[in-house]
């Protein structure tokens, strides 16, 4: 019976490591049993994808009015935007690594927009739904992009907290058994509603090392969250880096630069993603200036706040010989919290007569650029019911007369593809009374004539 069971075991255990995941790869590497520290697979299709998405990202915003208070100071973080608890924030051996750093984006921006202090976002929440989404091509436990993490949020439009249920983070379990909850069986509610959300590319490849360290500081400086990737050559690298994670602690500055010069082998080639929250930069001791970094791999005994620090001088254009693919490449979000309705504009003639037919402009400009339907309220009991939905931003005709001389006050409003409806903009019309008498025509002929005679007749016949 003993036999039995050992027979059964090993051959368990030489499915799961055989088992073929895309988004990590047992054979890269050694899996430590206490501590995974699972990486995504950087096949030429995932390669291709993330290429893409960076290289289509605009460029992050950079304040210049924070340029001075960035040259003067030396030690700068934003751990504190951010609540998490370190033993907790452990990818297990799901390889998701880039949803944790890119979720924590997303957390910073929700404490400094909406004062959210002591709750977590779900990972959990996008790993098991995102397959739901085929535009995203989000897959359990697969790797991805920060790009596709905003692709995710503007289609759903809300960030689900880590405390409701089933939202906990609970796919850490060994490959090939992801998906421990269903979509069906997280709770939506209660929820952050997502305005607009878009991945940017924090430029630094390809200029001087102290642009490139600069904009990372600017981005911090700005209270928004840094999402640093790392490609790792082959299996020697990697594990020079995970040597680094376990054995030393998080006062040692690793050096990313000695990865320079190394080849890229397409079969152990891997990649990982971690955040930058703060710096050191002293001019007096330039050899020891480190970025902060937080990690997903959970904590160690020497890392209790599952942190490190790698050396912050260093070629941040850095490629592998036999591959176009820079090493490193940095990216934030641009993201607003609460849905933002479109805004409405009508405008038309201000005057007119009963029974004559007059056109008015509407347009309106959605904040997350969603189709926009309109509706008017002609003011006489009568409305034009929802038109469209049109693209945001256009201007569409509608035509109304009256039957009545009075004055009217238009109102029209606009409300995008998700419900979210913007204010009634206001227009005044009046409609005098139509004379109809047998001197009209001549009057009118005088009217044309003498331009500026009769006033008071024109203003009482509305000419």
């Amino acid at each position: 019976m003993k036999k039995t069971l050992l027979v059964f075991c090993i051959v368990g255990l030489f499915f799961l490591v055989s088992f073929n995941v895309t988004a990590i790869k047992i054979t890269t590497g050694t899996i430590d049993k206490e501590y995974p520290m699972p990486v995504m697979s950087a096949d030429p299709y995932f390669l291709q994808r993330y290429q893409n998405d960076y290289n289509n990202e605009d460029a992050a915003y950079i304040d210049p009015s924070l340029t001075s208070e960035v040259m003067t100071t030396s030690d700068y973080s934003i751990l504190n935007l951010l609540y998490y608890i370190a033993s907790d924030r452990n990818q297990g051996y799901c390889s998701n690594c880039w949803m944790w750093p890119s979720t924590s984006v997303l957390e910073i921006a929700l404490r400094v927009q909406e004062g959210v202090t002591q709750n977590r976002l779900s990972v959990q929440y996008m790993n098991t739904c995102g397959e739901l989404y085929p535009t995203t091509q989000i897959g359990c436990c697969e790797g991805g992009t920060i790009s596709m993490l905003a692709s995710f949020y503007r289609l759903t439009g809300i960030a689900v907290p880590w405390s409701n249920t089933n939202a906990h983070w609970q796919d850490f379990v060994w490959v090939g058994q992801c998906e421990q909850v269903t979509c069906d069986e997280i709770a939506k509610e209660p929820n952050y509603p997502i305005g607009s959300i878009s991945s940017k590319r924090i430029t630094t490849q390809n200029v001087p090392e102290a642009t490139a360290i600069n904009n990372i500081k600017n981005i911090l400086h700005q209270n928004r969250g840094v999402y640093f990737s790392v490609f790792y050559a082959d299996t020697t690298d990697l594990d020079n880096f995970r040597n680094f994670w376990r054995n030393q602690n998080e006062n040692y500055v690793y050096d990313l630069d000695y990865y320079a010069g190394h080849a890229w082998n397409p079969d152990e080639a891997v990649g990982h993603a971690l955040l930058i929250v703060g710096y050191h930069d002293d001019e007096a001791t330039n050899n020891s200036d480190y970025w902060v970094l937080l990690n997903s791999w959970g904590t160690t005994s020497l890392r209790p706040n599952g942190l490190l620090r790698v050396g912050m001088h260093m070629d941040y254009s850095l490629r592998y010989l036999n591959s176009s693919t820079y090493a490193f490449g940095a990216e934030t979000l641009n993201v607003t919290f609460g849905a933002e309705a479109p805004t409405t504009s009508i405008t038309g003639p201000n005057k007119g007569k009963i029974n004559t037919t007059y056109t008015f402009d509407v347009s309106a400009v959605d904040p997350q650029n969603d189709d926009v339907s309109y509706y008017i309220n002609w003011g006489d009991g009568t409305n034009s019911g929802w038109l469209g939905p049109f693209d945001s931003g256009t201007e569409i005709q509608a035509g109304h007369s009256f039957t009545a001389q009075k004055n009217y006050t238009i109102k029209a409003k606009a409300k995008d593809i998700y419900g979210h409806e913007g204010k009634e903009q206001p227009l005044q019309i009046a409609i005098p009374y139509a004379y109809d008498i047998p001197f009209l025509f001549i009057l009118q002929r005088l009217f044309e004539r003498f331009p500026h005679a009769f006033p008071i007749l024109r203003q009482v016949l509305g000419y």
